[in-house]
């Protein structure tokens, strides 16, 4: 391993994603990468030598490599994009007056014309602008000849403000490098350009190499086969079988000419071979197959591998992927092909990839793609959402999640795909969240309700049975969406109509127009016509029609004529239909207009229910994140010290807590430790009287009765009263009767006028990042589960529904009489909170407990802040893997 130099900032480091889909590594330079410097740069075209120095340069001198290799990651950066054992790319800056603060770096780059047009200086210029703004640098300077448009084209298309002039015939370009929502927006877009065509890759190889022992390599190669793949089919069988059909060779590296995909079922000892062998051969994917037992060390050996070598990898433990998009059917999974239809699905490990494609063959359900990755693949859910929301064969979208790799760059994405295609989850991170249990600091996990509600915030349908998934999946992939919840339901059963119509009330869809109950033995046109005449009527916004009949004919004729009525309707049409016969297949492709067809009505109108939340969720406006006045270099350096001196993390002192939140704009009432009833009266002289005397301890504070806590103490015989009682319960509760006050830490506190107690907390999770609850303090929340979550950033929309989707709400906005709280200063508050805890990820936990709230005024009346060692960046500008 090489030795990093003095002041190697190793948390540069990353493994980017290229603008083709391909990936590579970025680092900053060391000075033992003379020698991989010099051999990029003789690779270098002279054209591009000449645009970079302006003059004919053919070699880089000794002393040119040192000083291009020798930086001091302060005043002088160098990044480089190597690819395998080598270099891609390099950019670098250089500090234009030495030291000083808020200065100016003159930036170059140097690209290889292999790999021009990759947008590799793009990202160099990405990741130069943070590191620079991380050192105290506002704005960048570059010389650009003016027949190199191309790099002059990468400055002015970053979103910065670029300002241009002409000096000695040298085209001079000076820029800002603060982000703006233009620059944001510019990397956004690059990112999910960038990470779509990866996908589409995997997806679209046209030469495939089928590795493994024999009898696996037949069974994948036949799948290829007869899923109607047009591609070239290669087999490498290690046990030397012969694979008929297809051209056989005898090792990855004997396969003759380049390929795109390798599809492996490979033991341990293979790994490192077969991802360097890809690689060498061209291919830009990978996928391991389940068969062997890999460790997660040996999992991050693969992915590290597969990115060092510009590898997009899959597994160990995938199923495979499937495509059916006409021209281009691919099914490299051991699984038969599905029906083609318009959804996608990506699990991660194979078991439940043959769960899912079993439960969508059962349900007659067609796919656009499928992508079982693994449980620590490189290619994410992520990855594949941002290939999904320009793939048009992909309707809707589903997802069953173990694991959330960047749960920022998860809910920033699913916000905007559930915006334009219905995204359906199923039990999020819940199988495996446990594998998380100790990592950054020991942190802990969000409660199920909480993980539902933070999907739900971002537009995301959540289920907890897998065929509820298909359920969904049925209505949105073939129907319009519901303008609204008023349902009509069509019968022929009286009885089913009562149970129906209970269940539609239930679920909070609205039944305001009668059933229409048809005859036991009514006609297929007779459904055809009261469900068009349901589609005609305004006060109509779906349709549900359900058919029984227990007879030899079936209803499979009643399932005809409401096909040719749903492929015209203009409101989602959704049929149940319950008789004896098989449940038909469809042979065709599954296409919008077809009829949603279930054989539990319970299903389908829960189905419909969620899809109905769904498209309400769509119309709202989702609100900004407010601009608040913060001091978020105030809180990071109380972090900074915190952690410097206990690099475990530790809960802040009371104090240290109080300063933190003020650097957010969130006083807390000051309290003061008193060490005996003297003391106390000195204080609540101080503050006026009309004090709060309680103990702060943990064994004695929150106790529901509030014995520890005796308010409004208005002169000294008062709280000599309020003394006696609280150590006669500190005696009652077992600590010892001499140093009793000692240890219940007592404090002096002034009262905050009278209003509902709240508790606001923030919980770092290690699986989806902070997570901001609301909950009145005591049984509501602690008991009855009366508290709401939500994840940031925190739109105005977003904190009014946490104020507004609790139970206990009401009391909030005055009930009986009360005048209620100031539920702007409260919305106010949690955006505080949310903005606190995105920032910094060191943050495990923040409680706010009391929160008063009155009619005029949030009181914080106490606060515990724990740290914990973390990384400092959590959905970083830069675009990284």
């Amino acid at each position: 391993m090489v030795e990093d130099p003095p002041g190697y900032p190793r948390e540069w480091e990353a493994d980017v994603l290229l603008a083709d889909g391909g990936t590579a590594r970025l680092r900053p330079i060391r000075p033992s990468d003379a020698g991989l410097l010099v051999a990029f740069y003789d690779r270098v075209s002279p054209e591009s030598k000449y645009l970079r120095f302006f003059a004919p340069y053919p070699r880089l001198s000794q002393r040119d490599v040192r000083r291009f290799t020798q930086v001091d990651y302060v005043d002088r950066v160098a990044l480089i994009l190597t690819l395998g054992d080598e270099m891609i790319g390099v950019g670098r800056w250089d500090r234009l007056e030495t030291g000083v603060e808020g200065g100016k770096a003159e930036i170059a780059f140097l690209v290889e014309d292999a790999h021009q047009g990759r947008g590799v200086a793009q990202l160099l210029l990405e990741h130069l602008a943070e590191a620079a703004r991380e050192r105290g640098i506002t704005g960048f300077v570059a010389e650009v000849l003016p027949e190199n448009r191309r790099m002059a084209q990468v400055f002015a298309d970053a979103g910065y403000r670029v300002r241009k002039g002409v000096e000695d015939g040298v085209l001079v370009v000076e820029f800002p490098i603060m982000p703006t929502d233009t620059s944001v927006g510019v990397m956004e877009r690059r990112e999910h350009r960038a990470e779509a065509a990866s996908v589409r890759r995997l997806l679209t190889p046209q030469r495939v190499v089928v590795l493994g022992r024999g009898a696996h390599v037949c069974g994948l190669v036949d799948s290829m086969l007869r899923g109607g793949f047009r591609g070239e089919v290669l087999a490498v069988a290690s046990d030397g079988t012969t694979v008929p059909g297809v051209t056989n060779a005898p090792s990855l590296s004997e396969v003759q000419g380049r390929f795109d995909l390798v599809v492996a079922s490979i033991d341990t000892t293979e790994l490192g071979s077969v991802v360097i062998d890809t690689a060498h051969k061209g291919a830009h994917g990978l996928v391991v197959l389940t068969g062997t037992e890999f460790s997660a060390q040996e999992n991050h050996v693969l992915v590290q591998l597969a990115r060092a070598y510009g590898v997009r990898a899959l597994g160990p433990d995938a199923l495979g992927v499937i495509n059916t998009r006409l021209g281009a059917e691919m099914n490299a999974t051991p699984a038969p092909m599905p029906r083609t239809g318009g959804v996608g699905i990506f699990c991660q490990s194979a078991a439940t990839g043959v769960s899912l494609l079993n439960a969508a063959t059962r349900q007659d359900v067609g796919l656009s793609s499928f992508l079982s990755t693994g449980d620590y693949a490189d290619v994410t859910a992520n990855d594949v959402m941002q290939y999904w929301e320009d793939d048009d064969a992909t309707r809707v979208c589903l997802l069953s999640l173990d694991t959330i790799g960047n749960p920022r760059k998860f809910s920033r994405i699913t916000r905007r795909l559930a915006r334009r295609k219905p995204v359906v989850v199923f039990a999020p991170g819940r199988t495996n969240r446990s594998e998380h249990l100790g990592v950054r600091g020991g942190l802990g996990h969000a409660p199920d309700e909480a993980v539902d509600a933070l999907f739900r915030q971002a537009g995301v349908m959540v289920t907890h049975r897998r065929t509820a998934m298909f359920d969904i999946a049925k209505i949105t992939a073939r129907q319009p969406l519901p303008a609204g919840e008023r349902v009509q339901l069509v019968t022929n059963s009286a009885t089913l109509a009562g149970q129906l119509l209970s269940t539609i009330d239930s679920v909070g869809l609205l039944s305001e127009t009668p059933a229409r109950v048809l005859s036991s033995v009514a006609p297929p046109a007779a459904f055809s016509s009261a469900v068009e005449e349901a589609l005609a009527d305004p006060a109509c916004d779906s349709v549900v029609c359900a058919a029984v009949n227990v007879y030899s004919e079936g209803v499979d004729h009643v399932i005809s004529a409401l096909e040719g009525v749903a492929r015209h309707a203009h409101k989602p049409v959704v049929g149940v239909f319950l008789d004896f016969h098989d449940p038909l297949t469809s042979m065709g492709p599954d296409t919008p207009g077809s009829l949603p067809r279930f054989d539990s009505g319970t299903d389908a109108v829960r189905a419909l229910a969620a899809v109905t939340a769904h498209a309400r969720w769509r119309e709202r406006d989702p609100g900004a994140v407010p601009m608040l006045e913060l001091d978020g270099d105030r809180a990071r350096r109380l972090i900074n010290s915190v952690l410097r001196s206990a690099p475990q993390g530790r809960e802040l002192t009371f104090p240290e807590a109080t300063e933190l939140l003020a650097a957010y704009g969130i006083p807390v009432l000051p309290r003061y430790p008193v060490g005996g009833l003297e003391e106390a009266c000195r204080v609540a002289d101080s503050l006026g009287w009309d004090v709060v005397l309680k103990a702060t301890a943990r064994e004695v504070r929150g106790r529901p009765d509030l014995a520890s806590v005796h308010r409004s103490i208005d002169d000294p015989e008062e709280m000599a009263q309020a003394w006696d009682h609280l150590y006669e319960l500190l005696v009652a509760l077992g600590l010892d009767a001499d140093d009793a006050l000692t240890r219940a830490a007592p404090v002096v506190q002034s009262m905050a006028q009278p209003g509902v107690a709240l508790v606001v907390t923030s919980r770092e999770d290690a699986a989806f990042g902070p997570i901001i609850s609301l909950g009145l303090e005591g049984v509501a929340s602690e008991l009855l589960g009366d508290t709401v979550y939500r994840v940031p950033p925190l739109t105005d929309v977003d904190a009014g529904a946490m104020v507004r989707d609790l139970r206990t709400a009401p009391v909030l906005f005055g009930r009986n009489g009360s005048p209620g709280v100031d539920v702007e200063r409260l919305e106010d508050l949690l955006h505080r909170v949310a903005q606190l805890a995105d920032e910094h990820p060191q943050l495990a936990s923040v409680t706010l407990s009391p929160v008063i709230a009155s009619a005029g005024s949030i009181s914080v009346l106490g606060a515990r802040v724990h740290i914990a060692p973390t990384d400092d960046r959590r959905d970083p500008l830069a675009r990284t893997l």
